[in-house]
């Protein structure tokens, strides 16, 4: 299941135009003619004297300027900071005199080595997936400028060195800039082997499992040709902040996000959708709005109906004239939030009577069995459902798309998975994917919802029926109502605890909820058992617990769900992480304490909670606590990283009101490659985090969404946000992700600070709404 990429970089001869159509190089206002792909611009191109590619990842001017591609989508995660250093470090070029450009859609090219070999910025793999891949890239360029000047000098190569983009030969005090040796650039037909030396490999990961043989694995060594890549002793921009190369044109007004792209001739175009997501115009009364001033095309489509028109405004104004009959959907309108999460909850509890699936254990199932038989053992359990949640980019959906005379067409679309998107908008115009060349612009934020199609499907139905460049605009309405959501998920988790030793000796874990894999990728969904690993992961290597088991049981329901940051680790660490305080409390513990005599196979995992428990000043705020506010502790491994945070909650018993005003995180993520980028991910992940564990929820009833806007689905406003403090705890251990981390342990964390302070712990997410159930219904344990 696993695609593995060449073994280095691919060697292509570019042009100047076919390095760019290849970076998929864009501008707010495209004012330039289609260009083709770049079939044709691979070897067989000479290289302008002005300019040299070594490779697809760069291109090295004349004037010193280095162009570096980015094959990951720059979603504010940045990720166009983090991976062109990679390159420019093993290249040796002058950071200041960067240029990234963004990457096209190739899974071949681009795809990464950790993810399936597909092109994709998700699932925190960028920075992992990539990092051995853009270093052999950076090596590539560098060798081939080091080879030249030892051409042009007529000395050994091995007797030059480089230095921010300078080959220098010390003996004979000659230098060159590399865009003074561009003129006399060779590229070889192959290059040598390099390799990491000393490195910690990158294990396997919880989700994507074993990873592929790396690029830079060491071979045979120096003596057969091969070259070491730099130690990480020696790194002067990995590891190294730098000011990110996408803040400046953000706060400019120069960037280019999906909304901002503009064509020339390009109509614009809504999709009006049923009240109930799926359903199909059945009748369509278009008089009133063909009628506006500007409107050219009204269109049934297969899932709505098209207004199409010459400015946005006319089209707005012109849908909301639509009168139009829906086909019923009797499973889709029968659908009921809350009904499906109490039935989820139920199968939780019968999980083996209700045919769950084994999706992962570690000891056999016998001795777990007979763990939980035992006489001396205490049976801990805690049960916890979520909501729907809506994934909520601040940039709506936005598509377009430019068909031409050829049969190709172009496309511009904010994703996270360019290729995906290149596929579906395809197949929908009848042309072939390497007919489609796509523009990936910046993005306003992704946390999942980009993995799939929107906008550019509509926009792809439109143009197919009237053959002309259209753009597609959802509005916030729109973007709310169309919106796969975060599963709904119900977690039971169970512990057998030897109280006179205070140990847990096994975890049973089951975990219901409905697949995003099962409905997009069923062949990734029949690869893992016909479960969603997404949904169930967090619920493994919790501790030294010997022994454990996961059951999932993946029940399909009629309203689309997709992954979101953090997918369904952050719900089940939920659970789980509760279910330890509570047992730690059960036998009057402390909860760094017993976590940390949880932790003697783990010394990152107990590095990172003895690190949180000082900054936090644990002991003593936790004796100082009282009065409505205590602290919280939940811990998270997971993808080869280890979190501890710590928040400071406030109830105020009086108006019900739980409250969040210092958070405390440790993080371990190995190898880091800009700390401050790694702290700014950390940061937004637990502010987000805060806001879907405090009030974030999506309602369904009857099928209808309960939802239209921010102004009727709560999220956490700036003034709520509490101080957050983030350290690095760095180690030598091979590179992790990052983006996903920061909202698995805050919702857990408050939770164990709100059962501090009233004795009882909140069984649902988001909370606020439990809070005030609980205030209806009184105390529940």
């Amino acid at each position: 299941m696993k695609t593995v990429l060449p073994s280095v970089p691919e060697t292509v001869r570019l042009s100047r135009r076919g390095f760019l159509v290849q970076a998929g190089t864009i501008t707010c206002s495209v004012a330039f003619g289609s260009v083709p792909a770049a079939a044709g611009d691979t070897a067989e191109s000479t290289p302008s004297i002005a300019a040299v590619s070594p490779n697809v990842w760069v291109r090295v001017h004349a004037d010193g300027i280095v162009d570096i591609v980015c094959p990951a989508v720059e979603l504010g995660q940045g990720a166009h900071t983090a991976l062109p250093r990679f390159v420019a470090e093993e290249l040796d070029a002058d950071w200041d005199r960067v240029r990234v450009q963004q990457a096209g859609a190739s899974d071949k090219v681009y795809g990464n080595p950790l993810a399936w070999g597909t092109q994709f910025t998700a699932a925190s793999r960028t920075t992992v997936g990539y990092f051995d891949v853009l270093r052999v890239a950076g090596a590539q360029a560098r060798f081939v400028l080091v080879q030249t000047a030892a051409r042009r000098w007529s000395v050994p190569a091995d007797q030059l060195e480089t230095q921010k983009g300078v080959v220098l030969h010390r003996r004979s005090r000659r230098s060159a800039t590399y865009g003074e040796l561009v003129a006399s650039v060779q590229v070889p037909e192959s290059f040598p082997h390099f390799f990491a030396r000393n490195e910690a490999t990158q294990p396997a990961d919880d989700y994507f499992g074993a990873a592929p043989p790396s690029v830079v694995a060491q071979a045979a060594g120096p003596a057969s040709g091969a070259i070491a890549l730099k130690h990480r002793s020696t790194y002067r921009l990995i590891g190294k902040d730098a000011p990110r190369k996408d803040i400046p044109p953000k706060v400019n007004g120069q960037a280019c996000y999906g909304m901002d792209v503009q064509v020339p001739g390009m109509l614009y175009a809504m999709v009006e959708t049923g009240p109930v997501a799926g359903m199909a115009p059945e009748r369509v009364d278009d008089g009133a709005a063909r009628q506006v001033p500007g409107i050219h095309h009204v269109l049934s489509l297969p899932h709505g109906v098209a207004v199409v028109g010459r400015d946005i405004f006319a089209v707005r104004a012109a849908r909301a004239r639509l009168l139009v009959n829906w086909k019923a959907n009797p499973d889709k309108q029968s659908y009921d939030s809350g009904q499906v999460l109490d039935e989820f909850s139920d199968l939780c509890r019968n999980g083996i009577e209700r045919n769950a699936v084994q999706a992962w254990k570690q000891g056999e199932l016998s001795s777990i069995d007979a763990v939980f038989a035992r006489p001396d053992v205490r049976i801990e359990s805690f049960e916890m459902q979520s909501d729907l949640v809506y994934q909520a980019p601040m940039e709506p959906q936005s598509a377009v798309i430019q068909p031409h005379a050829d049969g190709s067409a172009e496309a511009w679309v904010g994703t996270q998975w360019p290729t995906v998107e290149q596929g579906f908008a395809a197949g929908i115009l009848g042309i072939a994917p390497d007919k489609l060349t796509m523009h990936l612009p910046l993005v306003g934020g992704g946390f999942g919802r980009r993995l799939e199609p929107g906008a550019l499907v509509d926009a792809a139905h439109i143009v197919r029926a009237i053959g002309k460049t259209v753009k597609v605009i959802w509005s916030r309405e729109d973007d709310l109502k169309r919106n796969p959501f975060r599963q709904a998920l119900a977690c039971r988790v169970e512990a057998a605890v030897l109280e006179k030793d205070q140990r847990i000796l096994a975890l049973r874990h089951t975990v219901a909820a409905d697949s995003w894999l099962a409905r997009l990728f069923p062949q990734y969904f029949n690869a893992y058992q016909q479960t969603d690993p997404g949904n169930w992961i967090g619920g493994m290597v919790a501790y030294d617990v010997p022994l454990q088991r996961i059951d999932a049981l993946t029940p399909r329901r009629s309203v689309d769900v997709c992954y979101m940051r953090g997918i369904g680790v952050a719900q089940v660490k939920f659970a789980q992480e509760s279910l330890v305080d509570q047992i730690a409390r059960r036998l009057n513990a402390d909860p760094v304490d017993f976590r940390l005599a949880h932790l003697n196979t783990s010394p990152r995992g107990a590095a990172v909670v003895r690190t949180v428990a000082e900054m936090s000043d644990w002991k003593r705020r936790s004796a100082d606590a009282g009065g409505g506010m205590a602290l919280g502790l939940a811990y998270t491994p997971y993808s080869n990283a280890h979190v501890a945070l710590v928040s400071e909650v406030h109830f105020n018993r009086s108006e019900n009101t739980l409250s969040v005003s210092r958070v405390w995180c440790a993080v371990d993520v190995g190898m880091v490659a800009q700390p401050d980028i790694v702290k700014a991910q950390m940061e937004g992940g637990i502010i987000q985090g805060l806001s879907v564990a405090l009030m974030e929820r999506v309602q369904v009833a009857k099928g209808v969404l309960q939802h239209s806007n921010f102004h009727d689905y709560p999220m956490l406003r700036m003034s709520q946000v509490p101080q957050i403090h983030v350290r690095l705890v760095e180690t030598d251990q091979a590179m992790a992700g990052v983006a996903e981390l920061g909202l698995l342990q805050i919702g857990p964390a408050i939770n164990n600070a709100f059962a501090r302070i009233t004795g009882q712990h909140l069984r649902s997410l988001p909370m606020r709404p439990a809070l005030a159930q609980m205030k209806r219904s009184g105390p529940t344990a």
